[in-house]
């Protein structure tokens, strides 16, 4: 396919799906923080707002491993990290959409509010480095192995590792199952 050669649009197109990324994450512990009421204004379009990188990743890895001759393993990886990220993106979604979600979240669960902040911006490290490990391996500094190790997996599994350890220090959570039943603290 003549987008699968076109390796310029693909990089202005990655460029443009990380920057709608950053945008979601960004917004999303921006509107969680202290000072988060004044972008309260845009809470009716959170949904559609947090789901478009999600959908657009989605269509993009699926192309990759269809239509290109680019390593499909990569492709298969970054797209279940991505929807690993909506683990975060959605919960912190529907707590933002509902009606005075953020403040019955703090009561309920002191100490997630600042946990989901921390998690989102974590978020942001890890699309900018991962975004940053694509430009190296399409200029072939790196090759596919590299890429996965030192950009996708290893990054993932520290950001991780700091989010039980803030989780440990917060408390929001009885135990791991309360995670899981609660749809990572999402329902009140």
């Amino acid at each position: 396919l003549p987008l699968g050669r076109a390796r310029g649009w693909r990089k202005t197109e990655l460029s443009a799906r990380s920057a709608l990324f950053q945008v979601v994450l960004t917004w999303q512990a921006l509107r969680l923080g202290p000072s988060g009421e004044s972008l309260a204004w845009f809470d009716d379009h959170i949904w559609q707002l947090s789901l478009a990188p999600f959908v657009w990743q989605t269509i993009t890895s699926v192309y990759i491993i269809l239509a290109t001759k680019d390593d499909r393993r990569s492709a298969a990886v970054i797209l279940i990290a991505t929807w690993l990220f909506g683990a975060q993106v959605f919960p912190a979604a529907a707590v933002i959409a509902a009606p005075g979600g953020i403040a019955a979240l703090a009561a309920a669960r002191p100490g997630l509010v600042s946990v989901w902040c921390h998690s989102l911006v974590g978020l942001v490290w890890l699309l900018n480095w991962s975004t940053f490990g694509a430009s190296l391996r399409a200029r072939k500094v790196i090759d596919d192995d590299g890429y996965r190790s030192l950009f996708l997996l290893r990054p993932s599994a520290a950001w991780l590792v700091i989010f039980a350890m803030d989780t440990a220090a917060f408390h929001p959570f009885t135990s791991v199952w309360d995670y899981f039943v609660t749809a990572a603290g999402s329902r009140l």
